[in-house]
């Protein structure tokens, strides 16, 4: 009897320590070791450095290759030429033509929403002369602009050549002899960064007047109307229905092929009056724009690499919330201002 008291009393003291083990152990390891506690944030890092960010080069070179645009630009007046416009349709007929060939083999994108940015090609009137025309190649700043105007909207265009776009490159057209055209690309450095190596700052290649005019008579002509337009210099811009990047991969083999490379060269082309034409002084994009620019690339290669490495996912594969863009009607603009309203081309309004 005494031996069952003795194992009924271990068992009884046995149950309150483990009820007080329970209830009341876990709380008081709590209280004394803070960092099991609920309400201790947890840290969690940034998705990019952004000081790495500004310092990430940006090289738009398999988007559009600056060495394709001087044969781009030969064949672009060559039909411009064999459609026999009149002087007054000359230069906007070839800025149209520039542009809508740029579309076709351009899949830049600068907000990476997965739609081919519009190509916007005005001709550069204070770079210009007697002897040589430039052209602004243009893509809408994604800082800036948040949607697309529609294709009727003259003015909100020209807002955004002017005032709300980057400049990728510049493209000349160069009489550099009595017989000869030199067509010369120069890519902006912010836009075109090789790694480890200067990037060359002209792409040039030297048709003959007569291939591109068929006869003397017609280069003489048509280069008055080229190089001393006595209407304006307008601009152009190709306004299709937005094309998916994807779809432009899939159909620029065929267009790129057909352009031959330009050669590179440190020195810019000299007309046929002596003068050097240095078309590589471009429009300066803010530091905004450019880390916008590259944070979305950033961003863009990360779900990229995720979706075709480890731990592939449906989420990992899904897009950032794309830029809204108005969806217009196929079709090419043309506009011929006077000289005088676009002369301050590049200058942005106060």
């Amino acid at each position: 009897m005494k031996k069952l008291f003795s194992t009924d009393a271990l068992l009884l003291v046995i149950i309150i320590f483990g009820a007080y083990w329970l209830f009341f152990k876990d709380d008081e390891s709590s209280r004394q070791n803070p960092y099991f506690s609920s309400n201790v944030p947890i840290g969690v890092s940034d998705s990019f450095n952004q000081q790495a960010i500004e310092r990430l080069g940006l090289d738009l070179t398999e988007n559009l290759d600056p060495r394709l645009i001087p044969d781009l630009m030969t064949e672009a007046m060559r039909e411009t030429v064999q459609s026999n416009p009149s002087e007054k349709d000359f230069l906007p007929t070839l800025v149209n033509r520039v542009s809508n060939k740029i579309r076709d083999i351009s899949t830049i994108d600068l907000n990476e929403d997965g739609i081919a940015d519009p190509i916007l090609v005005v001709p550069n009137q204070s770079s210009s002369g007697n002897d040589h025309l430039v052209f602004s190649i243009l893509v809408p700043d994604p800082s800036e602009v948040s949607s697309l105007p529609n294709g009727s909207d003259q003015n909100a265009w020209r807002d955004i050549a002017e005032n709300k776009s980057i400049e990728i490159m510049t493209a000349s057209a160069v009489k550099s002899a009595e017989d000869q055209m030199t067509m010369q690309s120069a890519p902006n450095p912010q836009m075109y960064q090789s790694a480890g190596t200067p990037y060359p700052p002209y792409y040039s290649t030297g048709p003959s007047l007569s291939s591109i005019f068929l006869t003397s008579m017609a280069a003489s002509m048509m280069t008055n109307w080229l190089f001393m337009p006595s209407y304006g210099m307008g601009f152009g811009y190709y306004n299709s229905q937005p094309m998916a990047v994807n779809s432009v991969q899939q159909n620029r083999s065929a267009a790129a092929s057909s352009y031959s490379r330009a050669q590179s060269s440190s020195s810019a082309a000299k007309s046929v009056g002596g003068s050097s034409v240095a078309a590589n002084k471009f429009r300066s994009t803010s530091s905004k724009s450019m880390n916008q620019i590259k944070s979305s690339r950033y961003r863009s290669a990360n779900r990229k690499a995720a979706a075709t490495g480890f731990g592939r996912s449906q989420t990992s594969q899904r897009k950032a919330p794309a830029v809204r863009r108005t969806p217009t009607r196929s079709r090419s603009l043309m506009r011929t201002p006077t000289r005088r309203s676009f002369g301050g081309f590049g200058r942005r309004r106060r």
